[in-house]
């Protein structure tokens, strides 16, 4: 492992943010914004104290945020850490494609050093565009690295070891179907419940596990109270591989596998039948929702609309950067606005709904509601100060951040009380020297891999 060098800085006990335009989230699913208001918002220890018209306590430290708006810490439901460092190695292919001849073998190139470096470098770029809660899943070995390296951090993470038995070509990276439990149990005792992380149980997807791990990975989520992460139905071709392995339905193998219920989360869900949709609504999962990997692979545009009537919660996720390259929560707002709009009218999924999935239904979907997701008294002071001044004139406070909006806008952001983000400039990492060793590690990975210079 290497040293980061963290800058000098101190969490403060208290602290008063003046001056804002406020979007709370905190009003009903059909109205979702809440009452936005010029306020100010005092934070004490990690929680927000108050929200309103305030003058600030004697000694109490200010942060100025004239023309500055406020929003929740962006929640994205489905991440891959271990990814960060293959950007752009992995480009303009179909899913089945990307996985077998590039993400595999890079994944099973990693060492426990780069995939310290791949997580540094996601953490690094998700404060810096204002994420402050992630759902991640990591590959099959060294998940311990991500898990240390966001302990540092101190988002709010969940974090999953993937968990893949069967070998379709990706040499070592599948283990046997006792390590990927033996090492998922090591993860848990290590890690759930530290400060703000958990663990959730991974099976990577259908197809990299046999029926025996997916039914004693859902067994053991159930002993210990533990979300479940997977991907499902995400392109056309992998759904009809899924149908020839199980002989089912893709979401209805999961359920009878015992991988869906209210703490599940599934990515993508692209390729849905009506009975599948029937069943997400009676098991309560979660559908996590990647417009732009959908694009760039090709699987498709996922049925949002139609998953937000039925009434299911949907949380919003960059994925990877390989199937991505920009791990943006603001960037995966304006694309899912977009794509309902394509989709079925304009409108569809207007501004504060794709807003919402960013905030509070991302938080609903990860069953982190009580806890953050809007700015509410009592909840952790997970904060986002946006500039959106340069885009005057642009519309209200929601249109400029879902359509205009990008990580360059975010000024600073709050994460637990403190101040991790000022000026666009992270308060506690060295972000060259992570971006330095993301570069060297990427580099070994690669050869390591046999993919070249």
């Amino acid at each position: 492992m290497y040293d980061i060098h963290s800058k000098s800085t101190h969490r403060m006990t208290g602290l008063c943010l003046t001056d804002l335009v406020v979007v709370p989230m905190d009003g009903p699913e059909t109205s979702p914004l809440g009452t936005v208001r010029s306020a100010s918002i005092r934070v004490q220890g990690d929680r927000i104290a108050a929200v309103g018209d305030l003058s600030p306590d004697p000694g109490e430290p200010i942060i100025d945020c004239s023309g500055l708006v406020a929003v929740p810490g962006f929640v994205q439901g489905h991440v891959h850490f271990c990814q960060t460092l293959f950007r752009g190695l992995a480009d303009d292919l179909p899913l089945m494609d990307w996985l077998s001849t590039r993400i595999w073998p890079l994944e099973a190139a990693h060492d426990a050093r780069s995939t310290e470096a791949s997580a540094r470098l996601s953490i690094l770029e998700l404060m810096l565009g204002g994420t402050t809660t992630a759902q991640v899943m990591e590959s099959t070995r060294h998940t311990e690295a991500s898990f240390e390296a966001a302990a540092e951090s101190g988002m709010t993470a969940i974090i999953g070891n993937c968990l893949m038995d069967l070998n379709q070509g990706e040499g070592k990276l599948a283990t046997t179907r006792e390590e990927a439990l033996h090492l998922s149990d090591e993860l848990r005792r290590n890690y759930h419940g530290r400060g703000r992380l958990s663990y959730a149980v991974s099976p990577r997807f259908i197809l990299s596990c046999s029926d025996g791990l997916s039914r004693d990975a859902a067994a053991f989520a159930t002993e210990h109270d533990l979300r479940i992460h997977t991907h499902a139905c995400e392109h056309a071709e992998e759904v009809d591989l899924a149908r020839q392995h199980t002989g089912s339905d893709y979401i209805l193998a999961l359920r009878d596998q015992g991988l869906l219920g209210a703490r599940s989360g599934l990515a993508h869900c692209v390729h849905t039948s009506d009975a599948e949709r029937r069943a997400l609504v009676e098991t309560g999962a979660a559908v996590l929702h990647c417009p732009t990997t959908n694009l760039k692979l090709g699987s498709g545009m996922a049925p949002i609309e139609e998953y937000r009537a039925l009434g299911l919660r949907v949380a919003l996720g960059a994925d990877g950067a390989p199937c991505n390259n920009r791990l943006s929560a603001l960037g995966e707002l304006r694309q899912a606005a977009l794509i309902q709009a394509t989709r079925r009218a304009p409108g569809a999924w207007p501004a504060e709904q794709a807003l919402f999935a960013a905030t509070r239904g991302g938080a609903q979907a990860l069953g982190l509601e009580n806890e953050l997701g809007s700015l509410e008294v009592g909840k952790r002071a997970d904060i986002v100060l946006l500039d959106l001044r340069e885009l005057e004139p642009g519309g209200d406070p929601v249109s400029r951040l879902t359509y205009s909006a990008g990580d360059q806008h975010v000024r600073h952001v709050v994460l637990g009380g403190e101040v991790v983000v000022r000026d666009g400039e992270h308060t506690r990492w060295d972000a060259a020297e992570i971006r330095a060793h993301a570069v060297d590690a990427r580099d070994a990975v690669v050869r390591r891999a046999g993919l070249g210079a």
